[in-house]
């Protein structure tokens, strides 16, 4: 058996470790800061000095198109709240199916990073040994969604149907239970098949050679792979995510060191060198102690003394001729490129239009975004249909997301819970200002809006809008 675990264990979907790296750069660009400013993302000119270019990343500064594109998409997708009737039995699936968070969370996480590459979603479940409905309510017994980044994904088969033959999982992670010892790095890769899952546990021995240990078969007995693949584009239909970003990364890096060169070009422009001649030695050592910041001297001007055949010559302040225009012109067509793909404009001033797209350019951001909804209402219909598959009884649910985004929608109801504010019932305000709050900040987790409502409801008076 130690040779199929050794398979197990390590075997790699080589699509999927492909599409890595480019992944790994749209969640390092998402996320922004130094995860996407480093050497890496940074280039250095062929004739700059390290020390140069060290300062000049020091000083790079990142324009974040992609969390901007991505929360503006995300946004547009929940502007309209979710249409979700679950039967009440099993309100765990509504309220804590992600690490006791609710559908709603576990759907914000999934949405935002199924733009970035592929997302898997596993409905596991405790050994569901309880004799009653009611014992497994009182014990808060119940499946739950574990969610898997891409490089969390070894491996997978499907059949002709496009369903799950096999998969493995890394299910690596660290054990801190012990304040008073060291964290241990614990490595297990968790094969699922349709009637078991086996665990095979990746160790050392004494002598340092890796071992690799299966753990017996146990069987789950829903004859399905609880596994659900998320992607905002799957173009081959095979579960690997073909995402929009991975073209919009690679121009924003080209814009991250086309600003930076721009920068520096601004600054080298900024400084002038005086450049003064000198005809003897006794006239150097001179204008060296004129510009020495050691004896109280004028010390804040670049000097370059040089050498001259008579005393004829004259001090001259020179600076660099760096021209920026081109680079600018080189930043806004690529900036435009990453807003035309999703059907998204700019003004003549080269900002975005108040974040919003102009209705005439935003069918072309609808077509992209209705196949996402689809796809995140197919995953949470899938979500339900699992649990029910572990409770081994139907559930009554209906999941409903909207067909339609266009912005103007979400401003005319904005607009219409606006004029409801005048009503002078302070239970109807209330739920009022929690809606448009609800359209603004679709987002927002329960427990903000919990703290918002208990500050409203606590308020006497409510401001005028």
């Amino acid at each position: 058996m130690t040779d199929k675990a050794k398979i197990i264990a390590t075997r790699k979907h080589p699509k999927l470790q492909a599409k890595l790296p480019v992944w790994k750069l749209i969640y390092d660009a998402y996320t922004g800061g130094s995860n996407f400013i480093n050497e890496d993302n940074l280039q250095q000119q062929v004739r700059e000095e390290t020390t140069a270019y060290k300062r000049r990343l020091e000083r790079a500064d990142y324009t974040n198109h992609t969390q901007q594109l991505i929360d503006q998409f995300v946004g547009y997708i929940y502007t309209n709240p979710v249409k979700r009737v679950i039967d009440p039995k099993y309100s765990y699936i509504n309220d804590s199916i992600y690490r006791g968070k609710s559908l709603q969370s576990l759907m914000d996480s999934v949405s935002t990073n199924c733009l970035k590459g592929t997302v898997g979603i596993l409905i596991d479940s405790p050994a569901l040994t309880v004799v009653t409905e009611a014992d497994r309510i009182s014990n808060n017994i119940h499946p739950y969604a574990v969610v898997y980044a891409p490089d969390k994904i070894n491996d997978f088969d499907i059949d002709d149907k496009g369903e799950l033959l096999w998969i493995t999982l890394n299910n690596d992670y660290i054990d801190k239970s012990d304040p008073t010892a060291e964290p241990v790095e614990v490595k297990t890769v968790r094969l699922w098949t349709r009637s078991y899952y086996r665990d095979v546990k990746i160790t050392k021995d004494d002598q340092g050679e890796i071992k690799y240990i299966a753990e017996d078969e146990i069987p789950h007995g829903l004859g399905k792979i609880p596994f659900i693949f998320v992607n905002c584009r799957d173009a081959e239909s095979d579960y690997i995510c073909d995402s929009p970003f991975e073209d919009v990364v690679l121009k924003s890096r080209t814009i991250f060191n086309y600003e930076s060169w721009a920068n520096g070009a601004l600054g080298a422009s900024s400084f002038q060198i005086l450049v003064y001649p000198y005809v003897t030695q006794e006239d150097a050592k001179e204008i060296e102690s004129l510009f020495d910041p050691t004896t109280g001297s004028i010390w804040d001007i670049y000097v370059y003394p040089y050498s001259v055949g008579s005393s004829s010559a004259k001090p001259d302040f020179i600076k660099p001729d760096n021209s920026i225009d081109d680079h600018i012109k080189m930043i806004e067509l690529l900036t435009e490129q990453i807003n035309n793909k999703f059907g998204l404009k700019t003004d003549s001033k080269g900002s975005w239009e108040s974040g919003v797209a102009k209705s005439i350019d935003f069918s072309k951001t609808e077509a992209f975004l209705k196949p996402l909804s689809l796809q995140l209402q197919e995953t949470e219909r899938k979500i339900v249909e699992y649990c029910a598959m572990y409770e081994q009884k139907d559930i009554t649910y209906s999941i409903e997301y909207a067909s339609t985004y266009e912005k103007s929608d979400m401003n005319n109801r904005i607009t219409q819970l606006s004029t409801m504010l005048a009503i002078g019932s302070k239970t109807l305000q209330t739920k009022v200002q929690m809606e448009m709050i609800n359209q603004t900040f679709p987002g927002m987790d329960q427990s903000e809006m919990d703290t918002i409502r208990k500050e409203l409801e606590a308020t006497a008076g409510l401001p005028d809008l």
